[in-house]
């Protein structure tokens, strides 16, 4: 089982605590990289590794479609040393697989994000939190604004001692999306999800941020 896997419900709590954990949805799980070894966790946990600070273990969990308590209700075992998350566009588009999307309230979405934090970091660990995925003043069809989410994430990272990092910069950039209609080890790509160029921009967000004192 590679680090990537996203793993069974009541493995979680009781597999050893890595050093490094970096969980999320869609984007964590590598859409849309050409390979895996090129999606942000990788590309981050490599520089990590090779790094003066030589973290050794770790885990991603990544959740196509998840929301916030998607992940929560995983109950991930803490990491050690790091926490990086990146989860929350699922919430602020409204995302479903089947039926209307509807976008996660705001007080569920904060309750909800204190808890994923609650189980993922000890005293002690670094946390990185990564924000929405989406365009600056971002507004989904229903409605719910971009930086309402973001600034929840922002808030409870803070209440933990984290650092936020908003993603609006590398959406937003034209050459870190598209384009649609590639082969990729995680389907046909689109327009929304980050190619290499936009994964390898992400790595370079959490490694910086990781390595701050």
């Amino acid at each position: 089982m590679g680090p990537f896997a996203v793993v069974s419900n009541w493995l979680l709590p009781r597999l050893p605590r890595p050093d490094v954990i970096v969980v999320g949805d869609s984007l964590t799980a590598g859409a849309h990289a050409s390979k895996r070894e090129r999606a942000y966790p990788a590309l981050t946990l490599q520089a990590l590794r090779l790094g003066a600070r030589g973290y050794r273990t770790s885990r991603v969990v990544g959740l196509p479609g998840g929301r916030v308590a998607d992940l929560a209700d995983l109950q991930v075992a803490p990491a050690r040393r790091l926490v990086a998350v990146e989860v929350g566009t699922n919430d602020w588009l409204g995302y479903v697989r089947e039926g209307p999307w509807s976008p996660t309230p705001l007080d569920q979405f904060a309750s909800a994000y204190r808890r994923l934090l609650a189980n993922l970091v000890s005293p002690g660990t670094a946390l990185v939190c990564l924000g929405i995925w989406g365009p600056r003043a971002g507004r989904s069809e229903a409605g719910s604004l971009l930086a309402d989410y973001d600034a929840v994430i922002d808030r409870e990272c803070h209440r933990r001692g984290g650092r936020f990092l908003a993603l609006a910069d590398v959406h937003d950039d034209a050459s870190c999306r598209g384009p649609a209609g590639r082969h990729t080890f995680l389907g046909t790509s689109d327009v929304m999800h980050p190619n290499d160029h936009g994964h390898r921009w992400l790595a370079e967000l959490v490694i910086a941020a990781s390595q701050k004192p």
